[in-house]
């Protein structure tokens, strides 16, 4: 009995990565439901939600390539990947704006979603386009583990030495924040490459390491676009306190080291464990 061929241009658990990268932006989108009451928090927000939107949209971007554009070209993997990505940007929309419906600059906002969901189907045009679906399921990894962050940050800070002084608060919340980059790229990196071990293909070892990165690049890539997008949002908000909009411009340099951290810490991870696969062989 011959054993079915492994089709390339469809990665095994492929729709299970893109199930799980959708549960985690309802995830997203259900936490900000309600508690974005005006543009500060709402420039706080899109961030948050542009990072599992192109992780989604990455995801659903490699159904739509490999249903549509198996063995296409660059041209035709970019087109079907967008338009794989651009439901799942909708959908995001839709959400931001159960969140924030009424206020300066939505229209921005909600372009912004929708856009993002597109340029993540993008990503999918890469080749080979199992490293794409190793990446989001890496990247969906990291950011369940950055949202249990969230979630349990007033009981982690404790532990990262928060002695209830502004400056041990401060340092407390830099040592967890830290923490939970390096983790959440270490985790990513791991899966990408256990992923990418068992689709049965075989793969040159540079695609390791560029699976074990998409993470930390999808979420410099929504930093990136929460900044363009958000600029009139920042404007609003600077017209009523400017300490608001301090926050928030602090709030770019975080995001981006959050996105290099993954980027580096996946990218190194998922090379070490290809390389001791490849001294063992």
């Amino acid at each position: 009995m011959t054993e079915p061929a492994v089709d390339a241009w469809r990665p095994a658990r492929a729709v299970f990565v893109a199930a799980f990268a959708l549960v985690l932006l309802f995830l997203t989108l259900f936490s900000a439901y309600g508690h974005v009451p005006g543009p500060a928090v709402a420039a706080l927000v899109l961030p948050a939600v542009l990072t599992p939107t192109l992780i989604a949209g990455a995801a659903v971007g490699v159904l739509a390539v490999g249903r549509f554009a198996a063995g296409a070209g660059v041209r035709g993997r970019l087109l079907y990947g967008a338009l794989g990505g651009l439901p799942v940007g909708l959908l995001a929309m839709g959400g931001m704006l159960m969140a924030y419906h009424s206020g300066p600059s939505v229209a921005y906002v909600a372009v912004t979603v929708a856009v993002a969901g597109a340029l993540g189907g993008l990503a999918a045009a890469a080749h080979p386009v199992s490293a794409v679906a190793a990446g989001a399921a890496g990247g969906v990894l990291a950011s369940a583990i950055g949202l249990l962050v969230a979630y349990f940050q007033n009981d982690l800070v404790d532990l990262f030495g928060n002695e209830e002084t502004v400056g041990s608060m401060a340092d407390a919340s830099y040592r967890l924040q830290l923490t939970g980059s390096i983790v959440g790229g270490i985790a990513a990196g791991a899966l990408a490459f256990g992923y990418l071990r068992r689709t049965g293909l075989a793969l040159p070892w540079p695609t390791y390491p560029f699976a074990g990165a998409i993470p930390g690049l999808l979420t410099l890539g929504a930093a990136l676009i929460g900044w363009i997008g958000g600029l009139p949002l920042s404007s609003a908000v600077a017209k009523e306190s400017e300490f608001d909009a301090a926050i928030i411009a602090n709030r770019l340099p975080e995001q981006v080291n959050h996105g290099l951290i993954l980027l580096f810490a996946g990218a190194f991870v998922a090379m070490i464990l290809v390389g001791r696969t490849i001294k063992r062989s």
